[in-house]
């Protein structure tokens, strides 16, 4: 399980495993310094009470051979109140009689040290000492051991963290950064970039020296992938572009049979009539209609000519309304009913086919979501709104619908790279399309093309 307070820095994590090393290791250390500093304190002053328990016999041999009590009394007395350890002295002879008491007797053995002396008179025992010694000495000694003892690990453990943070920062990390620095720029070399460093250091080293060449091969492989990335996306804008010309070419046989018929019956016409006046009109009709079938083929070309960007200052009000023209009747065979040009003229700079490829797909993706009614509004702002009132694009999908193979339609209906190759194509005219809203009823795109600077005005 994982220490709870583990530190995050490598310095703090060695000062806890170290310090609590040191504090196991104290803690051994300090019970068998207990046991020995007490056996051995216990012995001195069994060694004291037992000199003084001789002493004090002697005296009372002394005084009982003279009968002088007194003596024993007094001396027992100034043992006790001198301050020598000890708490309670009793004197008695054979018979059991006190010849003298002084001091308490202790409530536990723990706490204190008995010692009993006989005193002998011709090797035989006329009485005994009983002395209790006190161990608050023992006890004392060994707090002011243990408060040495916790002073000095708590200055160890100091001087120990200042150490581990000082041998850290000047063997690991400012070698560690002197090697990060070489990596910038990448096509400098980490040969010889850290001498005289530990084992560890170097093997860093050459980890680093392996990053760099992974790094190096990646920024190739990007390189590469760029490149393939680019020569797919422009082989998908030429699908993208037949796949319009396509659509658009489906309703141009029926855009040009009107206007042909029209021509061919107005010609006869005009062979069997002789009025000057109506041959006038007629012609002049003859010459919309040819005008109609010229501009319809003409849109055909530029749609059909190469995706290179070739950007031209145009207006982009007739431009427009050519285009509606060209796409009204095929998207009229698809369910649209009304598409509605508000838009005044207005010059701008962009590569006419690439645009005209845009709304077209931007159309076709309105009809296809159920919308019947179509408007194009242009401001003065070079912005080219197209609003529709088709089922919308689902709101999970609005974030993502400018990415590849992002598509609401059916499976078998779309490729998802419509929007997407429409981006495109627009940022290569240094423009944008976006989603300005989309629900049930109405959907709003925006193209923001580039407005022609007064230079060129």
């Amino acid at each position: 399980m994982k220490f709870a307070l583990r530190p995050n820095t490598l310095s703090g994590q060695l000062n806890l495993y170290l310090g609590l090393g040191l504090g196991v290791f104290a803690l051994l250390a300090g019970l068998l310094i207990h046991q020995l500093v007490t056996h051995t304190l216990d012995q001195t002053l069994r060694d004291k009470a037992e000199a003084l328990s001789q002493q004090l016999a002697l005296v009372t041999l002394d005084s009982v051979l003279i009968r002088d009590y007194a003596v024993v009394e007094r001396y027992a007395d100034d043992l006790v109140k001198q301050g020598h350890g000890i708490v309670y002295l009793k004197i008695t002879t054979e018979q059991n009689q006190i010849l003298a008491q002084s001091g308490q007797l202790p409530t536990s053995d723990k706490n204190a040290l008995r010692q009993i002396t006989p005193i002998q008179f011709l090797n035989r025992e006329i009485g005994q000492i009983e002395l209790h010694y006190s161990r608050a000495l023992v006890q004392k000694t060994f707090r002011n051991l243990m408060a040495v003892g916790l002073l000095g690990l708590v200055l160890i453990l100091v001087v120990q963290s200042w150490m581990i943070k000082w041998f850290l920062q000047r063997r690991l990390i400012d070698p560690i950064q002197r090697l990060v620095e070489t990596i910038h720029p990448l096509s400098q070399s980490l040969e010889n970039s850290v001498t005289n460093q530990p084992e560890e250091v170097r093997q860093i080293q050459a980890h680093f020296d392996q990053l760099n060449d992974s790094i190096r091969a990646h920024i190739a492989a990007l390189n590469q992938a760029h490149q393939f990335t680019t020569q797919a996306n422009e082989r998908l804008r030429d699908g993208q572009r037949l796949a319009s010309i396509g659509q658009m070419a489906a309703g141009l046989a029926h855009n040009l049979n009107t206007p042909l018929a029209n021509i061919v019956g107005y010609v006869q016409m005009t062979l069997q009539t002789t009025d000057n006046h109506k041959l006038q009109e007629r012609m002049q009709i003859i010459e919309r209609q040819a005008k109609t079938c010229s501009n319809v083929v003409k849109s055909l070309l530029n749609a059909a000519r190469q995706p290179d960007t070739q950007m031209t200052e145009f207006d982009l009000q007739p431009f427009l309304q050519s285009f509606c023209d060209l796409v009204r009747p095929v998207l009229q065979q698809k369910g649209l009913k009304t598409l509605q040009l508000d838009a005044d003229p207005f010059n701008i700079r962009a590569d006419q086919s690439l645009l005209e490829q845009v709304l077209f797909n931007l159309l076709d993706n309105a009809v296809d979501a159920g919308a019947d009614e179509i408007i194009i509004q242009l401001n003065h702002q070079a912005w080219l709104d197209i609003v529709d009132n088709g089922e919308g694009i689902p709101s999970d999908k609005q974030q993502a619908i400018f990415d590849a193979f992002i598509t609401t339609k059916p499976a078998g209906k779309g490729t998802g790279l419509g929007l997407f190759l429409s981006q495109q194509m627009l940022k290569s005219m240094q423009s944008t399309l976006c989603l300005l809203a989309s629900q049930p009823g109405q959907t709003h795109f925006r193209i923001d093309l580039q407005k022609m600077t007064p230079n060129h005005e």
